[in-house]
């Protein structure tokens, strides 16, 4: 059993960003504002029954760059690192997306606790061509939206937070594992707006395919309903 209690501050910075405000919530109307985002997360051993000491740092940048009639660019960059000897459930485990969703800042083709990090650097990065291809094929002008993305993340777990280095640390879950000087990267290609809702990707792994029990590529999909 492990027991933690955490304290987080969070700083964020984002010079002319604009939202629409309900009663309850807000919501950003525009990406075009950089946004900067640092937090910093600790834990002391002994206070409110917590079994760790431990500090977790990350830092984040987001922006929307525009290309004039060639579209649009979302970029999500973010790096973090835990700084103390830590058991795996406090690691840093990248975001596997176990449905046929398409998630942001999410690895579509990457299983659960498949690697273990102590420090990532990550980027998000997805392309809508705003119609530049499809506009020049009659029966496919209307959709005016194709969609390249690729995601990937660069991971590394020190020593010291390696059970195989460690015995005092809790064995890892079956089927996971620490990276090697490669990144993990997966990249798709999509269609939006069809039926003016339905966003449908296929989406390839292009490191670490030859782990056991991984998906190669797949299908994805995900609605967007405007208003």
């Amino acid at each position: 059993s492990i027991s933690t209690s955490e304290l987080e501050l969070k700083l964020r910075y984002a010079p002319n960003e604009k939202f629409f405000q309900t009663q309850w919530n807000r919501f950003p109307v525009s990406l075009d504002a950089p946004v900067f985002s640092l937090t910093h997360t600790m834990a002391a051993k002994g206070v409110l029954g917590g079994d760790y000491t431990y500090h977790y740092t990350e830092a984040g940048f987001q922006k929307r760059f525009w290309f004039s009639a060639f579209g649009y660019t979302d970029v999500i960059l973010k790096a973090g690192k835990v700084w103390n000897k830590v058991p795996f459930p406090l690691l840093i485990i990248p975001n596997a997306n176990l449905s046929y969703t398409i998630q942001p800042e999410s690895y579509s083709l990457m299983n659960a606790m498949e690697f273990m990090n102590d420090e990532y650097a990550s980027w998000d990065v997805t392309y809508y061509l705003n119609g530049w291809l499809f506009n020049r094929i009659p029966l496919l002008k209307k959709l005016k939206c194709e969609v390249l993305s690729c995601r990937g993340l660069y991971g590394n777990l020190s020593d010291k937070n390696n059970p195989a280095f460690q015995q005092d640390l809790f064995r890892f879950p079956a089927g996971s594992t620490t990276m090697g000087h490669t990144p993990y990267v997966e990249a798709g290609v999509g269609i939006e707006n069809i039926f003016k809702v339905l966003r449908v990707d296929y989406v390839w792994r292009l490191t670490y395919r030859n782990l056991p029990d991984v998906d190669k590529s797949g299908l994805r999909i995900s609605l967007h309903m405007t208003f």
